[in-house]
C-alpha cells in the first residue's frame, strides 16, 4: 500500500488534480502568480493535471494580459505549461467577450460538462 501525503503519492502513483481558477490574476500583490505555481508544480511532480478557467479566472488567457511591475508574466508561464505536463486546460463556455481571444489553446466545456471533469479527478483545488 502507497504511503500518501495530502493526496501525492510517496511511491510514484499519480493521483488526477484539477484546478479551478475563478479568480483574476495579478490580484494578490506577490511577485508569482500562487494558481500557476501550484499548477505547475503538480505537473512537475508526475500528477494528472486539468486546469479550468472561469468566471475572473478567463482573464488569465487574454491575449492582452499584462504584468503589473515586479510580477512573474503569466502569459510566459501559461504557455510553458505544456513543459510540465499540463497539456488538459478547460475554459468553461460562455457567450462573452472574454473567450473571444485566448493566449494558450484551450477545450471550452459547458456547464454539465465541468461536473463531468470534477467528478473524473480526485482532488480539485479552486483559486
Amino acid at each position: 500500500m502507497a504511503c500518501t501525503v495530502t493526496g501525492w503519492s510517496v511511491l510514484g502513483e499519480a493521483s488526477s488534480w484539477l484546478f479551478v481558477v475563478t479568480c483574476a490574476p495579478y490580484q494578490h500583490g506577490l511577485d508569482s502568480d500562487p494558481a500557476i505555481d501550484t499548477i505547475m508544480a503538480a505537473g512537475a511532480f508526475g500528477q494528472e493535471v486539468a486546469v479550468l478557467f472561469m468566471d475572473d479566472g478567463l482573464q488569465y488567457l487574454h491575449t492582452d494580459l499584462a504584468p503589473a511591475e515586479g510580477q512573474s508574466d503569466l502569459r510566459k508561464l501559461l504557455k510553458s505549461l505544456p513543459l510540465y505536463d499540463v497539456e488538459r486546460v478547460h475554459v468553461l463556455a460562455q457567450s462573452t467577450p472574454e473567450t473571444a481571444a485566448l493566449s494558450l489553446p484551450a477545450d471550452f466545456i459547458s456547464k454539465p460538462d465541468v461536473l463531468a471533469l470534477i467528478a473524473s479527478v480526485d482532488h480539485v483545488v479552486t483559486y
